[in-house]
């Protein structure tokens, strides 16, 4: 849900972001008013001086379009009052008033198809379908959008087709079909270029660029927004060229080309600190602290970094505060100061717990939105079937008027249709306030379950948390007498006075508690792992590292005549974490050695993709069913096969595995059939 707040987010920025009041056409227009004589002409300049403020001054956009309006009903035009409505609705968005911006396009819808105007029907689809869009109803809007493209089609309107196509290509955005988005993005952009509108060309190629990076095409970004920068630098577009000069410098970065994108956005950050924006100062101090992190320069990182926070206090910026405080986290570690490395990795938590509550919350605005769309569309149906049944009385009291000297029962006729018409009404409201009721005791029993789910929840997790605080107390009172047993049974041995049989019980007995121990060790290795220790990443010679692993397990696998060798290994330094690597190998190892028959043999190998380095580990035992691998990884799972020498088995060894390579962020297959041994490949990120 946070990705896809952030997601609309972003649309909506890149929607307005290429826009600029431009101060010098508003005066232009205001001095035209002031000096046109002719009332339909003032009223076109009104509507487009309302769709200039659109940006800077929604409540200037209202107000023009309103006097529009009012303009055009005692003009009588039979054209353009949807235009109006249309920009009424526009600003009302701006403002965040949804519901009275769906008013104002519903009204424009009615009226645009009681004008006949196809051009606004179409804008008014396209308008319903971006406001329902933003509100995450992707399904409604995707039936607006497509409505508003085959009436563009129809009328031949190429600058509403363009702004239809953006929006088609937000929307598969959003659904991650990037294919089809670039699609529309291109069509959008192709007919800006016919329309020769280099603001709207620079639009068009800022978001294909943005795109291309979501999807980390960069080469296909930089083409992108190098074409955006030069159109931007022909109409001396500040701003926006500092925003595009951004997006450049975060693809080299990517790339890997620091000193230009150090240079790029040097020269973005100083046009947005000449003009002061703002908004834009988080993000390009982020993405300075970013390069210089890069360089290994963590004084100026930190510079830029703590810069990054102070600007996204001021404007309450609470996502590029998080990505702040996350590069400090992670700049804390490289500078080994535990200390700020957990101050900022704790601001960074509460912050991503903060947008995760304000998701919560636009959740509940856009239920409630959605709610409210619903009763005014019925509270439209309704309206409707008044008017209708208000004009049919109408129609019928002309008639009556007509034919009253005629025929006076014709009256009573008239009475009885009236009435009947009123118990229709009743019954109406009826069925409405009852659906009303329906939709309330929902709501009611919906928070209802909400707050037993909630009260489930923790009570779940207090009883997991008492039984791993229960089971690492019993591991660790029952440590303490088992190793005295083994201590016990050691000095027995070493005193040598015992006979044969003697010797016998206290091996048993060194074996029984050398189990216990095993057992104790892995349940406290599990409730350790499942407290989500971080790994600690190491660089050693995997080469040496797995040779020495073969020969602490050879006197294990010579014990059951098991040749265990390594079938193919590289010489290479990877990063891992050792400790968990060790533990890893070992249960793979152990186990195969284990479940294997006498004079069987264990293949190790260890090798690099280009995306990742393997180990394999392949046996000749019993392997596994079906059945087995459905609860292959599961604690305390026993399978169908036993240990062929009397070892003990206490089902945790695979579970720890599965634990520690998805700690690992690594992937885990096992290629296996029964009675035809089973080889595990473990795979990790290089």
């Amino acid at each position: 849900m946070n990705k896809t707040v952030i997601i609309l987010s972003c649309i909506l920025l890149c929607w307005t972001s290429s826009y600029s009041q431009n101060i010098r056409l508003i005066d232009s227009l205001k001095a035209s008013i002031k000096q046109s004589a002719e009332d339909k002409r003032r009223f076109e300049l009104l509507n487009d001086l309302a769709w200039e403020y659109r940006w800077a001054s929604p409540d200037s956009t209202i107000l023009y379009s309103k006097k529009a309006l009012t303009l055009g009903r005692k003009l009588n035009l039979s054209k353009g009052l949807a235009e109006s409505l249309n920009f009424i609705g526009v600003a009302y968005n701006y403002k965040g008033d949804r519901i009275s911006a769906f008013e104002s396009f519903d009204e424009a819808l009615r009226v645009s198809v009681d004008q006949k105007d196809s051009a606004q029907i179409a804008h008014t689809n396209n308008n319903l379908g971006r406001l329902f869009f933003e509100q995450g109803l992707l399904s409604r809007s995707y039936e607006y959008f497509i409505r508003a493209l085959s009436l563009f089609e129809a009328i031949n309107d190429p600058s509403g087709l363009a702004y239809t196509y953006q929006s088609l290509a937000a929307l598969y955005k959003l659904q991650h079909d990037y294919i089809k988005a670039e699609s529309n993005y291109l069509k959008a952009y192709k007919i800006r270029l016919t329309l020769h509108n280099t603001r709207d060309i620079m639009s068009a190629l800022g978001q294909l660029g943005r795109m291309a990076q979501e999807i980390d095409q960069h080469d296909k970004a930089l083409h992108y927004l190098h074409l955006a920068d030069s159109a931007g630098r022909i109409i001396n577009d500040e701003i926006n060229l500092a925003d595009i000069k951004t997006y450049i410098s975060e693809s080299y970065l990517s790339k890997g080309l620091l000193r230009e994108a150090e240079a790029i956005c040097m020269e973005g950050l100083a046009v947005i600190l000449k003009k002061n924006t703002v908004r834009m100062l988080p993000q390009a101090y982020i993405t300075m602290g970013q390069i210089k992190f890069a360089k290994n320069e963590l004084a100026e990182t930190k510079r830029y970094l703590n810069m990054a926070l102070e600007m996204a206090a001021r404007s309450n910026d609470l996502s590029s505060k998080m990505e702040a405080y996350y590069w400090l986290w992670k700049l804390s570690e490289k500078q080994h100061d535990k200390i700020g490395g957990l101050q900022n990795h704790n601001h960074y938590l509460i912050l991503k717990d903060s947008i995760k509550d304000l998701d919560l919350t636009r959740q509940v605005e856009r239920l409630q939105f959605e709610i409210e769309i619903q009763r005014k569309e019925q509270e439209n149906k309704l309206l409707k079937a008044n008017h209708e049944t208000n004009e049919a009385i109408i129609q019928q009291q002309k008639l009556q008027n007509i034919v009253l000297i005629v025929i006076i029962a014709f009256v009573s006729i008239l009475g009885l249709v009236q009435w009947r018409n009123g118990k229709k009404r009743r019954e109406i409201n009826e069925k409405l306030a009852q659906q009303n009721q329906f939709i309330q005791n929902q709501r009611a029993e919906i928070v209802e379950q909400n707050e037993k789910l909630s009260r489930r929840n923790q009570e779940l997790s207090d009883l997991n948390h008492e039984k791993d605080t229960l089971m690492s107390i019993v591991a660790h009172d029952l440590k303490s007498p088992l190793n005295r047993i083994k201590g016990i049974a050691d000095l027995m041995e070493m005193e040598g006075t015992l006979n044969e049989d003697n010797r016998g019980y206290v091996q048993m007995t060194k074996d029984a508690t050398q189990a216990g121990l095993d057992l104790i060790k892995d349940l406290l290795d599990v409730h350790m792992l499942e407290e989500n220790a971080e790994p600690n990443y190491s660089t050693f010679d995997i080469s040496r590292f797995m040779s020495d692993k073969i020969e602490s397990f050879n006197p294990s696998a010579e014990s059951k005549s098991i040749h265990l060798h390594i079938s193919r290994i590289v010489n290479e330094e990877i990063s891992i974490d050792a400790a968990y690597l060790h533990r890893i190998v070992d249960n793979l190892i152990s186990n195969a050695i284990k479940f294997s028959k006498k004079n069987s043999a264990i293949d190790v190998s260890a090798g690099r993709s280009n995306s990742h380095f393997w180990i394999s580990v392949k046996d000749q035992g019993p392997g596994f069913s079906e059945k087995d691998k459905i609860h292959l990884f599961q604690k305390f799972k026993k399978l169908s096969a036993r240990p062929t020498a009397g070892e003990t088995s206490n089902g945790l060894g695979l579970a720890i595995v599965k634990i520690l390579v998805d700690r690992l962020k690594g992937d885990i297959e096992l290629i296996s059939e029964s009675g035809k041994g089973s080889e595990f490949i473990i795979k990790f990120p290089v």
